[in-house]
């Protein structure tokens, strides 16, 4: 092995490293568990009592989703993951304009805000969320 190719080897296994580092995942605290379960939970409540215009229910629901999100965000914040904070921020958002439009019983408003919702959730989720065999981790 010449010089050349042992330190392309050596450079190429440092940053496999550096990146397998970076990329470290971890187990979601019991409180970021309890949070994430108190969101599925009023998305779900929401699904139902929009069918049942029960516009009530949605703004309540809505209103929990805000108070989650903003715990959640507190979680990103200290974590640093710019990507994880922008999805939870934009969840907050559509959770306001959700009970906003639950307020006004404004079913198009209600239907977009539902929309946002599932679109933040997933974007986290897709970037943050790895599956295992005992449940779900963060990645990073």
């Amino acid at each position: 092995m010449t010089k050349k190719t042992l330190t392309a080897f050596t450079a190429s296994a440092m940053l496999w490293l550096g990146v397998s580092l970076l990329a470290a995942n971890e187990k979601p605290t019991p409180a970021f568990v309890d949070q994430m379960k108190a969101a599925g939970a009023a998305l779900q409540s929401i699904g139902k009592s929009a069918e049942a215009k029960n516009y009530d229910a949605i703004a309540a629901d809505a209103a929990k989703l805000k108070a989650t999100f903003a715990e959640v965000g507190k979680f990103w914040t200290a974590k640093k993951v710019d990507t994880a904070l922008a999805a939870c921020g934009a969840t907050y958002k559509a959770a306001g304009e959700l009970e906003t439009a639950a307020k006004a019983k404004n079913d198009d408003g209600i239907a977009a805000a539902r929309k946002s919702l599932g679109a933040g959730c997933q974007s986290c989720h897709t970037q943050h969320r790895e599956k295992t065999e005992t449940g779900f981790d963060i990645k990073y």
